[in-house]
């Protein structure tokens, strides 16, 4: 992990989870500054600027803007499949905009949440909450309005059902053909035909059900109608993994997945009528009841020079982090040109989805080899 004297930082997730901002007697998490602090083009801007951006530090925003306390219970309900899950907010000077509940680390929503009107109020509210077989943990923090979080606090219970088999849902969507010819691809349908077997192949699941939108079924509105589909489909227990090959474009900030009727990559109004953001499929995503959910982007850029990819790395690099933390998934991305992609036309798909595949057959088997790839072991072997 890296940081400047402001403390704008860039690192791990790993590394984030062990370095913290130390005020008076006070800690503070490196990852409850993430939204304005965290910086995957830190290096850069450091040589760039001598060390310093004069920006306002973390040490004013602290102390002009504190996070919120949170304090969370489980209590047992009437229905030994859910539980009662009490929530403390209190306001200690900054605000209180928004509140994040996860369990078992994937983002749930909240029902009648009540925040703090003003600096030292507290307010307590109930959420019912259901139940998978075995170890149940719940997490709340809460962002106040200049985006500093709290701490995380936890809870948890054991909950002893009969098993439930799981089910694997996977959604591959593969767009080589798109309205504007300019923008058509090699290998993004073969990369997600390809995946859609090899997941299918691999033993892990009793049962994998694989969904897939390809060329011109690739639409917003077919991809959007899929995942409201899958949301009444999929239970709590069951695995989901979305994968993507396709265009993708960085514009002002947000990520655009670009579907088949799109005819522009950099036009922003096109881009909000036509393309998807990237919050909306966050929010399809939450309503998705799987705690264990996947998301592979392999998203090209046709025709992008490597200055101008240079340039968006950073703030797509941003923005994918913030899918995984706000949504509480694990995501996998890689972002290239399509002249990049072409190097490796011998192989016959993307070099990302490629690598994955290989890794999935068995290549990401790390120590111990127990002929089972983890998605840690998956993200280690692609890095």
């Amino acid at each position: 992990m890296v940081k400047n004297p402001e403390g704008y930082f860039n690192g791990t997730q790993e590394a984030r989870q062990f370095i913290h901002f130390v005020d008076g007697m006070k800690t503070y998490g490196a990852d409850q500054f993430f939204d304005e602090f965290y910086r995957p083009d830190l290096l850069p801007k450091i040589f760039q600027n001598r060390g310093s951006d004069r920006s306002q530090g973390i040490n004013q925003k602290i102390k002009g803007s504190p996070p919120p306390s949170v304090k969370i219970a489980l209590l047992s309900s009437s229905d030994p499949s859910k539980a009662e899950l009490f929530i403390k907010l209190t306001d200690n000077g900054g605000g209180v905009e928004s509140i994040k509940l996860f369990h078992n680390d994937k983002r749930i929503e909240l029902a009648d949440l009540r925040l703090p009107s003003g600096k030292n109020q507290s307010t307590t509210s109930k959420q019912l909450v259901s139940l998978i077989g075995g170890t149940n943990i719940f997490t709340v923090s809460a962002i106040n309005k200049d985006k500093v979080e709290s701490d995380a606090a936890s809870a948890e219970v054991f909950f002893d059902s009969p098993d439930k088999s799981s089910v694997c849902h996977v959604l591959a969507v593969g767009i080589n053909h798109y309205k504007n010819p300019k923008m058509i691809l090699n290998y993004a349908k073969p990369d997600a035909e390809s995946f859609g077997k090899a997941v299918d192949s691999d033993g892990m699941f009793k049962k994998i059900v694989v969904h897939s939108l390809f060329d011109g079924e690739a639409s917003r509105s077919n991809i959007l109608k899929k995942l409201d589909e899958l949301s009444s489909e999929i239970h709590p227990e069951d695995v989901f993994i979305f994968y993507y090959a396709g265009h993708g474009s960085m514009v002002e900030n947000q990520f655009f997945f670009i579907p088949t009727e799109a005819a522009r990559l950099y036009d922003l109004n096109s881009l909000k009528k036509e393309a998807i953001e990237a919050s909306v499929l966050q929010d399809k995503f939450k309503n998705i009841k799987a705690l264990k959910q996947l998301i592979i982007m392999d998203a090209c850029q046709s025709g992008a020079s490597v200055e101008l990819l240079a340039n968006r790395g950073a703030a797509e690099e941003k923005a994918i982090a913030q899918l995984s933390r706000s949504a509480g998934i694990h995501v996998m991305a890689s972002a290239g040109s399509e002249q990049f992609a072409a190097e490796f036309a011998e192989l016959g798909h993307g070099i990302f989805t490629y690598l994955l595949i290989k890794a999935l057959q068995g290549d990401a088997d790390g120590a111990p080899k127990d002929g089972k790839v983890t998605i840690y072991e998956l993200k280690s072997y692609l890095d």
